[in-house]
């Protein structure tokens, strides 16, 4: 990593997307916005978090947002042009929240290098239950916030991510980092965070086979 190279990181809301951030300004870089991708229900397109809520993390990492639209189909065109405005605006690279889906890292490469953008992939390669242990031992709050139920119990729904439900996840035989899926969490509080993130839960939604929380920012 180049320090003092400014980067936009590509934002989830997620426990990943936040230790890459954490671990990029460790290494020197400077992270000069949040990018996401958004769908046609104004939330983030990988773990469905409603804009209102990406948009409260942003002000309390005190950094620029981007939301930009996106579908299935256009995404990666999409990702083209955005990447390409950003490095007219003095952005060199992009930090990514991957660990280890190796579809995805070269994904990523290639339309990073179609750019001439570095791509920095601070997790990549790192145990998971050491990516937990790690945002764990940092006092980050992580939020869960969506799950699959025909692999876990909806009583973590609305829970903070903590070691029982580690456990729980292992016991199962499941990623405890869930890469495919198995569940996803939304960054409330930690270092960087100038103020937590209040949120109220209004309630619950299935589709397919995931259930998620319905929840908003308190004012």
């Amino acid at each position: 990593m180049n320090a003092g190279e400014k980067v936009f990181v590509s934002w989830s809301g997620g426990k990943d997307a936040y230790l890459a951030l954490l671990k990029a300004r460790e290494a020197g870089l400077q992270p000069g916005c949040l990018l996401t991708f958004i769908n046609k229900d104004s939330c983030s397109m990988s773990h469905n978090l409603p804009v209102e809520l990406l948009s409260g993390q942003a002000r309390a990492l005190n950094l620029p947002q981007i939301l930009e639209p996106v579908t299935w189909d256009s995404y990666e065109e999409t990702f083209h042009r955005v990447s390409c405005e950003l490095k007219q605006k003095g952005f060199t690279g992009g930090v990514f929240g991957d660990i280890n889906i190796t579809e995805h890292r070269h994904w990523l490469e290639k339309a990073c290098a179609r750019v001439a953008v570095n791509c920095y992939l601070p997790l990549w390669g790192l145990q998971e239950e050491d990516i937990l242990s790690e945002l764990l031992a940092l006092k980050a709050e992580l939020l869960i916030v969506a799950l699959r139920k025909d692999l876990l119990e909806d009583k973590w729904l609305g829970r903070l991510l903590n070691v029982d439900f580690i456990q729980e996840v292992k016991s199962r035989g499941l990623s405890p980092c869930g890469e495919s899926g198995e569940y996803h969490t939304l960054v409330v509080n930690g270092p960087l965070f100038k103020e937590k993130l209040e949120v109220e839960v209004s309630g619950y939604r299935s589709e397919e086979k995931v259930i998620f929380l319905d929840y908003f920012v308190k004012k």
